[in-house]
C-alpha cells in the first residue's frame, strides 16, 4: 500500500487529472500561443547550442570510441565537492556508466576545481559556454546548459539511453539505467504543472531511451504551463505518453546522521539515489559535508540504513 511521498504523489496526480484547466492552462493549450512567449528563448537556445566549448571535441570522440550503452550527464554549478561525491558513488555502483560533467559554473575557481576532479577521476569534462542574455542562477541557465549538452553531446554520441542527473545526487546501490527504459521511453522523477494538466520529468533524475534523441527535446521551463526546468518537453514528448501505464521510481523521505549526533533536514531518496538538495545554496554545503561523511563511513550500508529508517 502506498504511503508517504508516494501516496502524496498519487493524490496529486489524481487531482491534476480531475481539476479543470485554469485560465493560464487554457491559454497554454491554444495552438501556437506559447511560441509567442518563448520565441526569444528558442532563438537564444539555437544560437547558444551552436557555440563550441573547450573539451567538446575530445569528449564526443572519446565517448564514440567507447560506445557506452548509457550516457549520464550532470550540469555542474559552482560546487565541485558535489560532483566529486556523485562521481565517486557512480564509480562504485555504476562503473560502466560514463559521467559527463557539463560545467555551467559562474566561478572560475569552481571551474578549475571541477576540471581537476574530472581529470583525477577519468570523467569527461566540458566547459559549457555561458548562455546569452540569461541570468546565471536561474532555471533558464540550467536549461540552456542541458539543451546545449543534448544537442552537442547526446545526439552525436547516440547512446542506447541517456540520463540527466543533478550534480548533488549520490548513488547508493547498483542500478542499470538502460534497463529502466528498455520497455518504456522514459523513467525518472515526475513533476506536475501548477496551472495545466501537464507532467514532466525533473532533469535532475531523468532517463531517456536513446531513440528520443531524434526529437527536438527542450529542457526549458514553461511560464504558461507553470512548469520548471524540463517542462517544455511536455509539448514534444510527455503529452503523448500515458504516465499511469509507466513504471516510476520509489520515493522515500530520509534523514542523514550529522556530526553533532542530530539528523539532517528531510532528504529525498529516489530508488537508490540520495538527493542532497540545494548544494549550490546556503546550507547546502553543510548538508553535502554530512552526507559525504556518512557515505565515506559506510558506502555499502548507507542505503539500507536510510531505507530502514525512512518514513
Amino acid at each position: 500500500m502506498a504511503k508517504g511521498p508516494e501516496l502524496r504523489a498519487q493524490k496529486l496526480r489524481r487531482a491534476k487529472k480531475l481539476e479543470p484547466l485554469t485560465l493560464a492552462g487554457r491559454m497554454a493549450a491554444v495552438p501556437g500561443l506559447h511560441w509567442v512567449n518563448h520565441a526569444r528563448y528558442a532563438l537564444l537556445d539555437r544560437l547558444h547550442r551552436a557555440r563550441g566549448a573547450a573539451g567538446l571535441v575530445a569528449t564526443v570522440q572519446g565517448l564514440c570510441a567507447r560506445r557506452p550503452r548509457t550516457l549520464a550527464l550532470t550540469i555542474a554549478y559552482n560546487v565541485p565537492e558535489a560532483v566529486a561525491l556523485l562521481a565517486d558513488s557512480m564509480a562504485r555502483f555504476l562503473p560502466d556508466t560514463p559521467l559527463v560533467v557539463c560545467d555551467n559554473s559562474t566561478e572560475l575557481e569552481a571551474r578549475v576545481a571541477l576540471a581537476n576532479i574530472a581529470a583525477e577521476r577519468g570523467l569527461f569534462y566540458v566547459s559549457a559556454p555561458p548562455a546569452l542574455f540569461v541570468r546565471a542562477r536561474s532555471a533558464r541557465s540550467h536549461a540552456a546548459a542541458a539543451n546545449w549538452a543534448f544537442h552537442n553531446i547526446v545526439r552525436p554520441v547516440a547512446p542506447d539511453s541517456f540520463a540527466m542527473l543533478d550534480h548533488d545526487l549520490v548513488a547508493l546501490q547498483p542500478m542499470d539505467l538502460a534497463a529502466h527504459v528498455a520497455d518504456q521511453p522514459v523513467y525518472g522523477l515526475r513533476r506536475w504543472s501548477g496551472r495545466a494538466k501537464a507532467w514532466y520529468l525533473w532533469p535532475g533524475f531523468a532517463v531517456f531511451n536513446g531513440s528520443l534523441a531524434r526529437l527536438p527535446l527542450d529542457f526549458g521551463p514553461d511560464r504558461l504551463l507553470g512548469t520548471d526546468t524540463g517542462g517544455r518537453n511536455w509539448y514534444v514528448l510527455y503529452r503523448r505518453l500515458d504516465d499511469d501505464a509507466l513504471a516510476w521510481p520509489k520515493l522515500r523521505t530520509v534523514h542523514v546522521p550529522e556530526v553533532d549526533g542530530g539528523w539532517s533536514e528531510p532528504k529525498m531518496l529516489v530508488d537508490g539515489w540520495l538527493h542532497v538538495g540545494g548544494a549550490s545554496y546556503r546550507g547546502g554545503v553543510t548538508a553535502l559535508e554530512a552526507i559525504r561523511r556518512a557515505y565515506d563511513a559506510d558506502p555499502d550500508g548507507l542505503f539500507a540504513r536510510l531505507r530502514d529508517a525512512a518514513r
